[in-house]
């Protein structure tokens, strides 16, 4: 997947290098981003990142080792990002993503640790901290930004997947977070305009937050969760056409998750960022 993940940013970035028949070539000017002819935007994202935080997970009174993502092999992360959006008008638009995180890494240990109650000798630990986050938005252009500029403002709800596994052949101890989340409130800003024209900047940050509530679940009483977000990109974006655009540039990423109850107290932290590219097509 890595490989796959690497070929797909080269792919994206591509296009925007320079070859010798650009200069013979003339171009169609591309169109600002206050522009709304297009009502469709699809998109399709990579990402690679450097992750840190850590996951700890308790079962009734056996209490959970703190475990660093550096100390599970966790060095580098990869990301899949789908996207699609309808403009209902030139200013209101809903915004569907699909974000699928690659978290898996192995790592020998010279003591125990102990997951989700089991203790795991000395050896090899292999895991999967996998997860799919899925996202719903309304947008709304607030403002216009100079002639090619604006500024567009979103509030919606995000729900992450995750499935959270360590093994040590032939056992696995997986902890299902996922059944314990609800859907957080998210409200996010972009910026986005052409510096030429063809090469444009974008730049935008979203966060939520879910405070301490009840999950409307039960594992040894009532199960409490609280979860929070934050998201953070700058890119720069060259247009293709007046329909196909590419962008690359940073991520950055924070997810934190925390469910408890009588008998559990578990936690999962992410901090990530890295390089980002994108491939978007815009028609009808």
């Amino acid at each position: 997947m890595r490989a796959l993940i690497a070929t797909m940013l080269v792919l994206m970035l591509a296009p925007c290098l320079p070859s010798p028949t650009h200069a013979q070539t003339t171009l169609t000017p591309a169109p600002s981003p206050t522009d709304t002819d297009s009502r469709w935007e699809v998109s399709v994202e990579g990402r690679v990142g450097f992750p840190v935080g850590y996951i700890r997970v308790n079962e009734t009174a056996t209490h959970g080792t703190h475990l660093r993502l550096s100390d599970l092999g966790l060095d580098v992360s990869e990301a899949i990002e789908a996207g699609i959006a309808f403009w209902l008008t030139p200013r209101d638009a809903v915004r569907a993503t699909y974000l699928y995180y690659f978290l898996r890494g192995g790592k020998t240990f010279d003591r125990a640790i102990v997951y989700d109650g089991q203790e795991y000798a000395a050896g090899r630990v292999d895991t999967n901290l996998d997860f799919w986050r899925a996202s719903l938005a309304y947008e709304r252009v607030l403002a216009s930004v100079g002639d090619h500029g604006r500024l567009v403002g979103s509030a919606g709800l995000t729900f992450v997947w995750l499935n959270a596994a360590l093994t040590q052949h032939p056992k696995t101890k997986a902890e299902d977070f996922y059944l314990q989340e609800l859907p957080v409130p998210i409200v996010g800003l972009r910026y986005e305009a052409l510096l030429t024209e063809r090469l444009g900047l974008r730049a935008s940050v979203a966060g939520g937050l879910l405070p301490k509530v009840d999950s409307l679940r039960t594992e040894g009483g009532t199960v409490y969760t609280w979860q929070s977000h934050a998201d953070a990109s700058l890119a720069v974006t060259y247009a293709l056409t007046n329909m196909l655009s590419v962008e690359a540039g940073y991520q950055f990423t924070y997810l934190h998750q925390h469910e408890k109850s009588h008998e559990d107290d578990n936690v999962f932290e992410l901090i990530d960022n890295g390089p980002r590219a994108r491939l978007t097509l815009r028609f009808w």
